[in-house]
């Protein structure tokens, strides 16, 4: 009878012990999962907050007149480097005189791309991107009102194409002010009783991201055709209605310095 209970004792044990092993286990996986996601958010999250600094710097180019400003960036094992280009148009129209005009730019976005996401800096604007999702977290300097309006075009490019940088260090993003003009002006003339129709156009991956930008400065979908407003294909149209527009250009060029 002892030599029975025994051998229960010593089953029940190596099943105890094999239990409590495998939670341990099961914990351990799971938990380690979960502290290399919260790492990577993080990760991402810092980066994104060097984007918001990035982001005042490039506006003491554009509104101060400053030569170049530096940002540091720490890399945390993602990559530094430069998206396909995205294109803003402006078209403006006043149907009374019948005159019109169309302003351009293209700029080529800076993309941090990390486990987690990325953080992106295009046309004045920054986004963090988490998988199809995109939010825009600083706004360009847009100013929509019906007597005087201001859509900049922010053109940034590369100093050198080389296809960016990765790995864990920490890289300096230096921002240097190449041009800055007035690319156009309208004005709808101090008789007119009718406001200039205008329609900006953003072709970028980010589409739905503006879209949403564009809502919230009160511009609406073109009454003739809403669907352009439809991020579906990566770019939307959106419209409002002002007496003048200025239309600024600046153009800065990012150097990595790793």
């Amino acid at each position: 009878m002892m030599d029975r209970r025994g051998v229960s004792e010593t089953i029940g044990f190596v099943f105890v012990f094999a239990l409590v092993t495998a939670s341990v286990g099961v914990v351990y996986t799971t938990g380690i999962g979960g502290l290399a996601d919260a790492r990577d958010d993080e990760q991402l999250t810092n980066a994104v907050r060097a984007f918001d600094v990035l982001d005042d710097n490039v506006e003491d180019l554009t509104r101060e007149g400053a030569p170049s400003r530096a940002t540091e960036l720490k890399l945390s094992e993602a990559t530094l480097g430069f998206g396909d280009p995205v294109s803003v148009e402006v078209q403006v129209n006043h149907t009374v005189t019948d005159a019109n005009a169309t302003y351009r730019g293209s700029t080529r976005p800076l993309v941090y791309s990390g486990t987690a996401g990325k953080a992106v800096f295009s046309a004045g604007a920054t986004f963090r991107v988490d998988g199809d999702s995109a939010a825009m977290r600083n706004e360009p300097d847009l100013l929509v009102n019906e007597r005087r309006s201001l859509v900049p075009l922010l053109v940034t490019y590369p100093r050198t194409d080389s296809g960016g940088v990765g790995g864990s260090s920490t890289v300096l993003l230096v921002a240097h002010r190449q041009s800055q003009q007035l690319d156009g002006e309208f004005d709808t003339g101090p008789d007119s009783a009718d406001e200039a129709r205008v329609n900006v156009t953003v072709e970028s991956p980010r589409a739905a991201a503006w879209g949403r930008y564009f809502e919230e400065q009160g511009m609406v979908p073109p009454p003739s055709n809403p669907s352009l407003a439809d991020p579906g294909d990566g770019e939307v149209t959106y419209q409002f209605r002002t007496d003048h527009l200025l239309v600024p250009e600046t153009v800065v060029e990012f150097e990595i310095q790793a």
